[in-house]
């Protein structure tokens, strides 16, 4: 391994460098490009480059626990997904497919690795509505609660007009069911990470570990052992 890393520095191979590892899988800065530059996960207002790039990480360390799931238990040949679709979405939420290609020409990326990414995120979205979705029922009472206590005082707050609760009701019934759903799949990603093992890699860039020539996770100085990092 070290006869094949001082080669690999010798003649300038750039190694791979990981933000996280996801029982032995590792989720690399490319990835977190990739999804940055197809604008998977959405951007809070105000939010810094590196907190962006940790929101980034965390989701793609929860989108590996899911598919690590669904590939162990079997539900993945299951699924039933609109891939074609989920293409077109990332294609108009980043300006089209001119702006796409732009994008991975400046990056360095294949596209191929960004489709499969989107194959990634759409098929556990896909199996993510027909598990969870009759528990994101709401209620009458649920949809009042929301909107007297929350969204109301908001507008108000705000000196803006409050519409007639019936109005909005379909608004504020998907508001709770939205709500409903995210509970339970981050409720069952947590019990996935309590069952695996993750390692979340949170420095700068020149401080976090790296794949070698060899396939393993070089240590970065910082004492965490280097395990295999397996073929994903």
């Amino acid at each position: 391994m070290l006869l094949a890393a001082f080669l690999a520095f010798s003649v300038g191979i750039e190694v791979e460098r990981v933000r996280a590892l996801v029982n032995g899988v590792p989720v690399l800065a490319s990835d977190v490009e990739l999804a940055e530059l197809a604008g998977l996960v959405p951007r809070v207002s105000g939010e810094d480059d590196d907190l962006y790039r940790r929101t980034v990480t965390e989701a793609l360390v929860a989108l590996e626990l899911r598919w690590q799931d669904l590939t162990t238990t079997g539900a993945l040949a299951q699924v039933k997904v609109d891939l074609d679709a989920a293409w077109a979405r990332v294609v108009s939420r980043v300006g089209g497919v001119e702006e796409l290609h732009r994008r991975l020409a400046a990056s360095g990326l294949p596209e191929a690795l960004v489709r499969d990414l989107v194959r990634r995120a759409a098929t556990v979205e896909a199996y993510v509505g027909n598990r969870f979705a009759p528990f994101a029922r709401t209620t009458r009472e649920e949809v009042d609660a929301v909107w007297q206590q929350e969204l109301r005082p908001q507008l108000e707050r705000a000196g803006e007009r409050v519409p007639d609760l019936e109005s909005v009701r379909s608004k504020v019934e998907a508001l709770v069911r939205e709500r409903k759903l995210t509970s339970e799949v981050e409720r069952w990603t947590q019990e996935l990470e309590k069952r695996g093992e993750v390692v979340r890699y949170f420095k700068p860039p020149e401080e976090l570990p790296s794949v070698d020539p060899d396939g393993g996770v070089a240590s970065s100085g910082s004492g965490t052992p280097s395990p295999p990092a397996p073929t994903r």
